[in-house]
């Protein structure tokens, strides 16, 4: 489960705001029975690594505390924020950002006092708010004030710890919402919008050196913080010409003046999303995942971090998950705290464990799992191009070596070891398919499309790769590179199969008349590969002739192949058109895969030695149920997430005894910005080892761009 080794902290006056859900432990006032069990509750739940205290009167029951907390495992972190809030001093609202210097000087020494119990606390940290939002007018000068306040904030801070002979606390500025709400709903504080937060962070990072210094970044205040942007276009505009008397010009000259390229500016409000944590990471110390309500008709309105249980709250799975994910992706490692607070008749363990269970399912999501964060696989840095144009000069000066390569590698003594295979498709551009995404040619690119063939299969998690002759002759070309530095043949022991009819080029009008034009069976013995593949595509429509010739012809290359005694992989799909303009799509429906399988499986003479590779569609356990021949699930168009592949696999295994394996291309080798190894390994650990996909997806992130300049060293070796 990601995640695993960040602190999960409880806000404790919120979850146990008093006995009675009172607000005694917001006021600093608990009763003792009250205060030492919740401390307890907290303490032997090992759910729980740290707590988030405030301020606590009563000097002998500070210490009773103390004492308690100082033998358990609880990181101890101390929120000041309660009591800036409940100001029962009186203090200017606008507190340590207060321009006037008699008000910033009281918030401050309040907060001062503050630090003195942290440490008492033996605390880590210590969270602060900003103080009220004074206006745009004022809001500069207020955050010079705010600066000033954490700068001496800090250095009280240090002088206290040298004193105390311990390290510093990390002194914490938590963002607010900007919403001036009369009846106190909203808090209204400077701090504030992310940018402007880091604004704050970076000066007293970089100019006052204060390393201590981070922010708080609260799920809840997420919905409620804005920020404000100018958007800005170009317009062209017209105008009525007015006379001299004021009225509009009526004579035979123009009416109107146009003016071109003016500029409109517009003020934005725009609320925040996960993206801005990414802007956050230099600063951000730690996190709070709370909740709020939208709606100005429900009692609980406003930032009120009522429980995930609550009906109307804005925060529901999905917006947990898309926050967590932010999280994983920037390997964020700080405290995480559930700031939840019990309303009514609500108990505070009850609410307590269902956060846990909130946090606990997004953290099982693939989606959630799978994180890129900000990794990128660049091609060119795993095979550089001065390698790869070198490939023509060993094709020139020694086409031989292909033939050689190719006959002499190790071949496996069956197709499979233990039943199960996962085989990379790479014979798409044979058949002019070339587009991924939104580019049309990515798999045109000899290099690009090349090098992530290189980097799965030289990974070493994969049983073979199925490819058109170009691309098995340049694999056996770069292998003879790697056997001359005297390491092992990544083509020994796997299983090659040669890709046969490619002639359904796509987007002709006669798509569907699929002849042999790659490899023959013939060819597949004379270049000692292991086994054919062909596709066979079902138009029912207008061009159903076509199918039917091709069906002829892959019947002829099956009756071929069982006489040279090597397996067949067949790769049956019905497809249709929107209309005339349209490309042919594959029909995903398990009543027309059903179909399609029951034709392709008797031709050829004999099904002895008969794959099936078919895409995975819901009720596949009806489509296994068609067949007895071993299943492999193709992968399909590459939508930039391999997670969607991954479960897809996951859950084909699970629909039938005869599902075994994968064959997969694009959604293995342009896996948006991940590693094509890593993605493939993932699918591997989840045929071979039965991993379920969420387990497969953590293994995933381990091996991401490992071995990753193994190929240039082999370049250099044998090219330079």
């Amino acid at each position: 489960m990601i995640l695993e080794k960040n602190v999960v902290t409880v806000v404790h006056p919120m979850a146990f705001p008093g006995r009675q859900n009172t607000n005694s432990m917001l006021r600093g006032e608990p009763g003792e029975r009250y205060l030492m069990e919740s401390l307890r509750v907290l303490a032997e739940d090992p759910y729980f690594g740290g707590i988030e205290l405030t301020r606590i009167k009563d000097p002998s029951l500070r210490k009773k505390a103390i004492e308690y907390l100082s033998k358990t495992k609880l990181h101890i972190f101390f929120s000041a924020q309660p009591v800036q809030i409940l100001n029962e001093e009186g203090y200017a609202p606008t507190d340590i950002s207060s321009i006037n210097e008699l008000d910033r000087t009281n918030a401050l020494n309040r907060l001062k006092e503050m630090i003195d119990q942290a440490y008492e606390f033996n605390a880590e940290g210590f969270t602060i708010m900003s103080g009220r939002d004074p206006g745009e007018t004022l809001r500069e000068s207020a955050k010079l004030s705010l600066i000033r306040s954490i700068h001496e904030l800090c250095e009280y801070s240090n002088t206290r710890a040298k004193t105390l002979k311990r390290k510093p606390l990390k002194i914490i500025l938590e963002m607010f919402d900007r919403i001036d709400d009369p009846r106190g709903r909203f808090h209204n504080q400077l701090i504030g919008p992310t940018f402007e937060a880091i604004e704050v962070a970076r000066r007293l990072r970089d100019e006052y050196h204060h390393d201590e210094f981070g922010l708080l970044y609260d799920l809840t205040h997420m919905f409620l913080i804005r920020n404000i942007s100018t958007k800005r276009e170009s317009i062209d505009v017209e105008i009525p010409i007015v006379n001299a008397s004021g009225s509009a010009t009526t004579s035979g000259s123009a009416t109107t003046q146009r003016y071109e390229n003016l500029v409109r500016e517009e003020r934005v409000e725009e609320p925040e999303a996960p993206v801005v944590l990414q802007y956050l990471m230099p600063y951000l110390s730690h996190v709070h995942i709370g909740n709020c309500v939208l709606d100005p008709n429900d009692p609980n309105y406003g930032d009120s971090h009522i429980s995930f249980a609550y009906p109307n709250g804005a925060i529901k799975l999905r917006e947990v998950a898309d926050f967590i994910k932010a999280l994983h992706e920037m390997h964020y490692d700080g405290p995480i705290g559930f700031e939840i607070m019990p309303r009514g008749r609500e108990g505070s363990v009850p609410i307590l464990q269902h956060a846990k269970s909130f946090y606990d399912d997004v953290r099982t999501w693939q989606d959630v799992i799978y994180g890129v964060g900000k990794y990128k696989f660049v091609t060119r840095e795993y095979f550089p191009e001065w390698a790869f144009f070198k490939l023509t000069d060993l094709r020139i000066k020694s086409p031989e070596i292909i033939e050689e390569t190719l006959k002499s590698r190790k071949k496996r003594k069956s197709l499979t070891d233990d039943g199960y295979l996962v085989i990379l498709a790479a014979d798409h551009p044979a058949r002019r398919v070339t587009s991924v995404g939104n580019s049309p040619t990515a798999m045109g690119d000899r290099l690009e499309y090349l090098g992530r063939i290189v980097r799965t299969l030289t990974f070493g998690f994969i049983d073979g790769v199925m490819a058109t002759p170009d691309i098995i002759d340049e694999l056996a070309m770069i292998d003879f590179l790697y056997k001359k530095t005297g390491r092992e043949g990544f083509l020994d022991n796997k299983v090659l199969i040669g890709s046969m009819n490619r002639s359904g080029l796509s987007g002709i009008e006669y798509e569907m008349d699929d002849m042999l034009t790659s490899y023959w069976p013939r060819d597949l013995v004379r270049n000692n590969l292991d086994a054919g593949k062909l596709l066979f595509r079902l138009e029912t429509g207008r061009y159903s002739r076509w199918s039917v010739r091709t069906l002829q012809a892959c019947a002829e290359a099956v009756r071929e192949c069982n006489e040279q005694g090597l397996p067949i992989f067949l790769e049956p799909l019905p497809v249709a058109k929107k209309d005339e303009t349209s490309p042919y799509e594959t029909i995903l429906d398990a009543d027309e895969l059903i179909k399609i399988v029951g034709i392709v499986s008797g031709i050829g003479g004999s099904s002895a030695k008969t794959w099936i590779k078919i895409p995975y569609v819901p009720n596949f356990e009806r489509v296994a149920r068609a067949t007895t021949l071993p299943i492999l699930i193709l992968g399909g168009e590459s939508n930039g997430d391999p997670t969607f592949i991954i479960e897809n696999i996951s859950k084909a295994l699970e629909s039938g005894p005869n599902v075994r394996g994968a064959l997969v291309g694009r959604n293995i080798l342009f896996p948006g910005d991940d590693d094509p190894a890593a993605v493939m390994y993932a699918v591997y650990e989840t045929v071979h080892k039965g991993l379920s996909a969420m387990e497969a997806l953590e293994e995933m992130i381990k091996v991401r761009n490992k071995n990753f300049d193994e190929l240039k060293e082999i370049f250099k070796e044998t090219l330079m």
